[in-house]
């Protein structure tokens, strides 16, 4: 394993290279992009710990990047303090920029387009709540979104800029993204998901031997259409508590309680409602809200998978 240190003015950005006893694919791993999402740290730490402390007979080479934020995971927040960037907007970067648009670039030049295929490991992070999927917008990441594994995939019609998936795109590189609980703890069920999802993806590029691949999880369901934008998500309009209604992947109606705000008295200040028919894919999990703050985002209803 080598390992690289980019430094980004305020920050070091660290990448682990691994290489396999044979040439193959090269797939970058990302976790870390926002600071406060655990999951990816963890599942990229144990992967890069798999495949090179006992390590099974493998090909290709990894890319891997546990911490891709270092200012944000320093200070527990899902933007950086340094500069108040948003990673996840950032890309592909500027080598001239903020420093958060400087670790964008290192990603961008120095992992992404120098691989085979992205896995960007996200989660929900401290304040919220989300499903455990898997999801990409072009279409070459369709198979690996299917090989990882989760329950749940997001098949996305557009990618807002600033994706690093976007970048991966642009690059002519695939891409899939993963997402899962958060709340700042660690599930163990849900980290072995990430870690046997990314070495099923690598089953099916070749990388790894048959006997090697972790089984699969299940039947598989699937949401077609929207960019998974948090940004878009129905906000609250007053302050108070938020008293949640439904699950991270419920399965909603138009009209549906939601949420409701309570107000310093206890009593409901505000009705959250379902704008459309949708599975809730991000839930407030913070009873603390003010004005502004995402409520919950409602991706299409989701379907059986019906390919292969």
């Amino acid at each position: 394993m080598t390992t690289h240190r980019i430094d980004v003015g305020e920050a070091t950005v660290v990448i682990r290279e691994l290489a396999g006893s044979a040439a193959g694919p090269t797939v970058a791993l990302l976790g870390g992009v926002h600071g406060d999402e655990l999951e990816g740290i963890a599942a990229v730490r144990a992967i890069v710990a798999h495949l090179s402390a006992d390590p099974p007979q493998w090909s290709g080479r990894i890319l891997a990047v546990a911490v891709a934020n270092p200012p944000a995971h320093e200070a527990g927040t899902r933007t950086s303090p340094v500069d108040d960037g948003n990673l996840a907007r950032a890309f592909p970067g500027r080598a001239d920029g903020t420093v958060t648009e400087r670790i964008a670039d290192a990603l961008a030049q120095r992992v992404i387009r120098n691989s085979d295929l992205l896995i960007d490991l996200h989660s929900a992070g401290l304040n919220y709540a989300m499903p455990f999927f898997a999801g990409f917008s072009d279409p070459t990441g369709r198979p690996a979104a299917h090989a990882f594994g989760a329950p749940l995939l997001w098949a996305h019609d557009r990618l807002n800029p600033g994706r690093s998936l976007t970048t991966a795109s642009s690059y002519g590189v695939p891409s899939i993204y993963v997402e899962g609980g958060g709340g700042g703890s660690l599930r163990r069920s849900e980290l072995l998901g990430y870690r046997d999802g990314v070495l099923r993806v690598l089953g099916r590029l070749g990388m790894l031997a048959d006997a090697d691949v972790p089984a699969g999880s299940g039947p598989q369901r699937i949401l077609r259409g929207g960019d998974g934008d948090v940004d878009s998500s129905v906000s609250a309009s007053v302050s108070g508590w938020c008293v949640t209604a439904v699950r991270a992947g419920d399965q909603v109606r138009c009209g549906d309680l939601v949420a409701e705000i309570l107000d310093g008295d206890g009593l409901p200040a505000e009705e959250i409602s379902a704008p459309h028919d949708g599975t809730v894919m991000m839930l407030r999990r913070r009873a603390e809200v003010e004005p502004g703050i995402g409520i919950v985002m409602l991706g299409p209803v989701a379907e059986e998978v019906s390919w292969q």
